[in-house]
């Protein structure tokens, strides 16, 4: 096993049920680091500095302290990246046309809309709320959603989003009215809507640096302080709901498990995500501290890229070989553990229209060894790199050489590297990048199309599969649910024959908290953790 140290750089990860839990008061202190000056209508950074040269959190009951697995690579340019750990710091930021409070996709309800209309397969019309401003006292209007439906999409500029958006185009009908129009159907208009900011026109055609370092939303917090691994809000006074209760709500990256860990059991921290399984014991035992887990909707994977191990891209047999070269259940129960499951599908288990795929992917040694002979490669065929992040995914570094150990007993030659994310992505998506196969997971909000997007030809993940390409897009833009079903039980069948990718698991999502606070959401979509109606107790 190779070891690489790397540059903080670019980020990919991205992601029904509902929980809240309980966090418990305590005093916390952030990580030692220079602010940046606050946001649209924030105060100024704090120059106190914690006993070990952290910024610390107020010493009142309702500051709250919440530490994450995944490191803040982005900055705050709207739908300029997919990285999860931004699209959950934005939930707390912004507001969203519809909620799916439930998690449930086909249970949509106002949020920034009062309601809204199809008025046929390609225009929706919203009607809006007429109360809300944004933190800088700018009211919300219909031009605000027109330039970040337009620019989200990719109509008007470059996005991120435009992966599983399709363009589209908005009309301002009034101030409070507008329509929104694709050249074809687009059926997940409400989920991609609910994962959508909506974000000032102003700002989005003002200066670039503001934009870039400044969130200006209507959501329930505010930001106040922007360093590199700490980013503290601040209730939005003049929210259209009630505003916050939180005082001070700090998210912090700790690479770290053991630190999250020890942090969490000291008081330090309030809670931590991305527990994982060697902690659960620990924190079971513990008093006063409690665990939430989920199944993600994120899809755990050995990525390949395509052209870094010809073979692979030529060669069924040899794909089938690498399939079949290791058991996947003892990856899920003795090391990942948790709510994790086991992948029957390139769609995540609880996605929309999921539909576990026959027969799974088995350990076979003896079929390996013979797809390998099949694929003309019978002395294994040439070494590569397996690539995998240390301090993210639970477990992550062990599932991998337990993955490798077992390739290498059927004659197959892989090398793990171990890296940070960031040097990862880097890695997987730079013109000089070594690595063949990436574990790296991909979340979404549950519907088929933000899954699928990614192994088609608007994403790095393609193999040139026109069929899969064309299911794609025929998944994207049929409307019937009936028929929508029908086409990706279709796609799911022919990424499992093709197998362009090698699926392993569904995440555990395990948050870690102390047991007071009430009413934090988590929802396994997109891993969305929300402190709006978080309050402390006792």
């Amino acid at each position: 096993m190779r070891r690489v140290p790397v540059p903080v750089g670019r980020r990919w990860i991205a992601c029904l049920a509902v929980l809240t839990f309980a966090l418990a008061a305590c005093s916390s202190e952030g990580a030692d680091e220079t602010p940046t000056e606050g946001a649209a209508g924030t105060t100024e950074p704090s120059d106190e500095d914690g006993p070990d040269g952290t910024d610390s959190v107020s010493d009142d009951n309702q500051s709250v302290r919440f530490l994450m697995a995944e490191n803040f690579w982005a900055d705050w340019t709207p739908y300029s990246s997919t990285a999860l750990s931004q699209k959950r710091l934005e939930r707390q930021i912004y507001d969203y046309l519809v909620e799916f409070p439930s998690g449930d996709l086909s249970q949509p309800e106002p949020s920034l809309a009062t309601e809204w209309t199809q008025i046929d397969d390609t225009v929706w019309e919203f009607s809006l709320r007429d109360d809300v401003v944004f933190h800088d006292g700018q009211p919300l209007t219909a031009a605000d959603v027109k330039a970040s439906v337009e620019l989200a999409s990719g109509f008007s500029g470059e996005s991120a989003y435009a992966l599983t958006w399709a363009p589209a185009e908005a009309e301002v009908v009034d101030d409070h009215t507008v329509r929104i129009s694709t050249e074809e159907p687009f059926a997940p208009m409400l989920a991609e809507l609910w994962w959508t900011p909506i974000v000032s026109a102003q700002w989005l055609e003002g200066d670039a640096d503001q934009l870039a370092s400044s969130p200006n939303g209507t959501g329930p917090f505010r930001l106040t302080e922007d360093a590199t691994n700490i980013k503290t809000m601040a209730p939005n006074e003049d929210y259209w709901r009630d505003p916050p209760v939180i005082d001070t709500l700090v998210w912090e990256y700790v690479q770290d498990p053991q630190t999250r860990l020890n942090a969490l059991l000291s008081g330090e921290a309030h809670a931590i995500d991305r527990v994982p399984p060697e902690h659960l014991e620990t924190i079971e035992a513990e008093d006063g501290v409690e665990l939430t887990s989920v199944t993600g909707i994120e899809s755990v994977n050995l990525f390949v890229r395509e052209g870094r191990l010809p073979i692979w891209d030529e060669s069924a047999d040899f794909r089938r070989a690498v399939n079949q070269a290791f058991d996947r259940g003892p990856l899920v129960d003795n090391l990942v553990m948790g709510a994790s499951s086991l992948a029957g599908s390139f769609l995540p288990t609880n996605s929309l229209f999921y539909e576990e795929q026959s027969p799974p992917f088995a350990a076979d040694p003896e079929g390996a060894r013979a797809a390998l002979e099949a694929a003309g490669a019978p002395d294994g065929g040439p070494e590569f790199e397996i690539w995998v992040a240390e301090g993210f995914l639970p477990r992550a570094v062990p599932v991998v050489e337990a993955i490798a150990a077992q390739m290498a007993e059927v004659g197959l030659k892989p090398t793990v590297i171990t890296s940070d994310v960031a040097g990862l992505i880097d890695d997987a998506f730079g013109e000089n990048g070594t690595g063949a196969m990436y574990h790296l997971s991909w979340a979404t909000a549950g519907d088929p199309n933000q899954a699928a997007a990614v192994y088609s030809s608007a994403f790095a993940w393609y193999f040139g599969d026109e069929e899969l390409d064309a299911l794609v897009a025929e998944g994207r833009t049929t409307l019937d649910p009936e028929e929508r079903a029908a086409v990706y039980s279709e796609l799911q069948s022919h990424m499992w024959a093709q197998a362009w990718h090698v699926p392993l698991y569904n995440s555990d999502f395990t948050v870690g908290h102390v047991s007071e606070l009430e009413g934090v959401l988590v929802q396994p979509n997109g891993f969305r953790t929300d402190f709006y109606q978080a309050s402390l107790g006792g």
